[in-house]
């Protein structure tokens, strides 16, 4: 595995200079992917990194130099961990849900056997509800083990196969690992899904993705060779992505150069840019 280019060829890419370098005439823009490792620490909490918020707060949310946000996470409860800071979009559940910046949303709507198969799954383990509930993710469930001894998660993980996979083989869901659990999910909805949609509606857009996961690889793979992805993690691992950075401190020198080189925040002229 080759070593990844880091933050100062990023930097110098000729796609991102454009959105670092105002002299450029094309000002860049933000789309952002959400993830435990991206944009905050490796705690349960989700919430970021310090300084994160603070500086997304500093982009637009329309226009050239605007941000989106992609997570696995339910799209309110996005919202809520970003606030104040106002994303274009946000896309929760892995690209099922949309979330725009005027409130207006877009669920998914699953057939009666997915959704059967996803009520089924997540009865385990023993003692939770026989229902989910409405503010669950609609179209995934996930299980964490981040965090427990290795014997411990190795133990977990071979009970929830044990479980899901059969539901997932009936019911056509898919198994996806991801850094320290595994998801149930509706095939279709990865987050590829919001980059393919930008490149298809605002096809002048260059995008960025940032992301730690595997899940990212969906996205970095749909960007084709006009966007940057971005790795996000200490350890580096086989990635689709572009370049690669350190968190938090190397995630926040790229933050503020982009929130520098937009100036106050307003849309810019030039090349319309996407932060993913």
């Amino acid at each position: 595995m080759s070593a990844l280019p880091g933050l100062g060829p990023l930097l110098a890419d000729s796609i991102a200079g454009g959105g670092v370098d105002r002299r450029a005439g094309r000002p860049a823009a933000f789309g952002l992917r959400w993830h435990p490792g991206a944009v905050y620490g490796p705690s349960r909490s989700g919430r970021p990194y310090p300084g994160v918020v603070e500086t997304l707060v500093r982009l637009p949310s329309r226009g050239s130099g605007r941000f989106a946000v992609v997570s696995g996470r339910e799209a309110g409860e996005v919202a809520r961990l970003l606030a104040p800071a106002r994303p274009a979009d946000i896309w929760g559940c892995h690209g099922a849900q949309r979330l725009l910046a005027d409130g207006s949303r877009e669920d998914p709507v699953l057939s009666p056997p997915l959704a059967q198969a996803l009520d089924e799954a997540f009865v385990w383990p023993p003692g939770r509800p026989r229902r989910r509930p409405s503010s669950a993710s609609p179209s995934v469930l996930a299980v964490h083990w981040r965090g427990r001894e290795a014997a411990a998660a190795r133990d977990l993980a071979r009970r929830i196969g044990d479980v899901w996979r059969p539901l997932a083989e009936s019911a056509g869901l898919r198994l996806h690992a991801f850094d320290g659990g595994v998801e149930l999910r509706v095939p279709g909805w990865d987050k590829g899904r919001p980059v393919r949609a930008y490149l298809r509606d605002v096809p002048d857009t260059a995008l960025f993705y940032l992301g730690d996961d595997l899940t990212d690889e969906d996205a970095f793979r749909a960007l084709g060779p006009a966007g940057i992805g971005v790795l996000v993690r200490a350890e580096r691992r086989a990635t689709a992505a572009r370049y690669g950075i350190t968190p938090p401190e190397e995630l926040l020198a790229l933050l503020t150069a982009w929130a520098d080189a937009l100036g106050a925040g307003e849309p810019q002229p030039g090349r319309s840019h996407a932060f993913l």
